[in-house]
């Protein structure tokens, strides 16, 4: 076959069967698309040529999280003038912030910020939940639990002058549909999709330009089969207006859906139903020092660029646990600013390699 080798075709026909083993009722198209991009010269594109993926930025803020925990109190040290990440600022395309930091910081913060990544050309991204909570969903993330908290986020932000590049979903397959947490709400996929629709043109009709990504939990998904359904249902209800990509949300040490064998079929399935796919790098939980996060953050990036030979069109670096601590300065291997630097000068997809 051409575009891969004989002991690299020899490699995939093994994933090839370990997919089919884990996923025994699998639609064969599914399985024959994976096939054929693993294979074949489409494949060659993810390696060489063709721009790099896009570098987002998402750190935890200065705010106690609802874990319950305090960190990055250098936060707003970020977006003053030379602050010591300039060249991790000189990389990163899109800075991305939680709805819920929107809604509580003062508006002078704001408008730092804001003034700071449009005078620098860094896009802003919005993330916010976008599944209704209708009688269902009490303390599960990604629920809307007031109906219009996206329309008043949406028209605080156009008031304080940002310009929302993107509105990134938290999950809503993973959360509307797959949660098993008491009171979850179970919706079947197309009134979902309805739904979450509904959300998405609310912050449109303030951002009628608003680029959607969603995210996505790899351990929270059924199928890729379900998926499938999902994005179609999405595309019936959005069609050109429908998320641009698919940025997967790894749980790296997932006993229950390791990542090496689950994830391919769901990057495909992204992929054969006309989207883009992202990923998440971080470090995990059980990482107990700030060093001991970056390190397995780029202990991950390397095994993703192993095994996923798709070049992803974004890219997130971005923690939400008790580590790192500190944000600054980039020079210190403790710091997000720090990963970002590395993964430009290191990764097979960021250098074009």
């Amino acid at each position: 076959m051409k575009g891969a080798s004989a002991p690299a075709v020899a490699t995939m026909s093994r994933i090839f069967h370990v997919i089919k083993n884990v996923y025994p009722g699998i639609l064969t198209p599914t399985l024959l698309f994976y096939w054929i991009l693993m294979t074949s010269s489409v494949n060659a594109q993810s390696t060489a040529g063709g721009a790099p993926p896009i570098i987002w930025f998402h750190p935890v803020t200065d705010q106690v999280t609802p874990a319950g925990f305090l960190v990055d109190q250098d936060f707003m040290q970020l977006f003053t003038p030379n602050a010591p990440w300039q060249n991790a600022l000189s990389r990163i395309h899109v800075f991305e912030i939680v709805r819920r930091y929107i809604m509580t910081q003062p508006d002078s913060n704001l408008q730092k910020i804001f003034t700071f990544l449009h005078d620098r050309h860094i896009e802003l991204a919005i993330d916010c939940g976008m599944v209704p909570a209708n009688g269902c969903g009490d303390g599960i993330e990604g629920m809307v639990n007031q109906p219009n908290a996206n329309l008043a986020m949406a028209t605080r932000l156009k008031k304080l002058g940002a310009d929302v590049k993107y509105i990134v979903m938290d999950e809503p397959l993973t959360f509307g549909h797959y949660s098993n947490k008491p009171n979850a709400c179970h919706y079947p996929i197309p009134e979902l999709a309805v739904a979450v629709v509904g959300e998405i043109r609310k912050v449109r009709s303030v951002f009628r330009d608003a680029i959607v990504i969603e995210d996505e939990a790899h351990s929270g998904i059924g199928s890729p089969d379900e998926l499938g359904q999902w994005l179609d249902a999405l595309k019936a209800q959005l069609g050109d207006g429908a998320p641009q990509a698919i940025r997967f949300d790894v749980q790296w040490e997932s006993p229950r859906k390791p990542w090496r064998q689950y994830t391919p079929p769901l990057v495909a399935t992204v992929l054969r139903h006309g989207y883009r796919y992202g990923i998440i790098f971080d470090g995990t939980p059980q990482d107990s020092t700030d060093e001991a996060w970056i390190h397995t953050a780029q202990e991950n990036i390397r095994n993703w660029e192993k095994t996923i030979r798709w070049r992803p069109d974004h890219v997130m670096i971005q923690s939400w646990h008790r580590h790192p601590q500190q944000l600054l300065p980039e020079t210190s291997p403790t710091t997000l600013p720090y990963l970002i630097n590395w993964y430009s000068g290191n990764s097979d997809f960021a250098s074009g390699r």
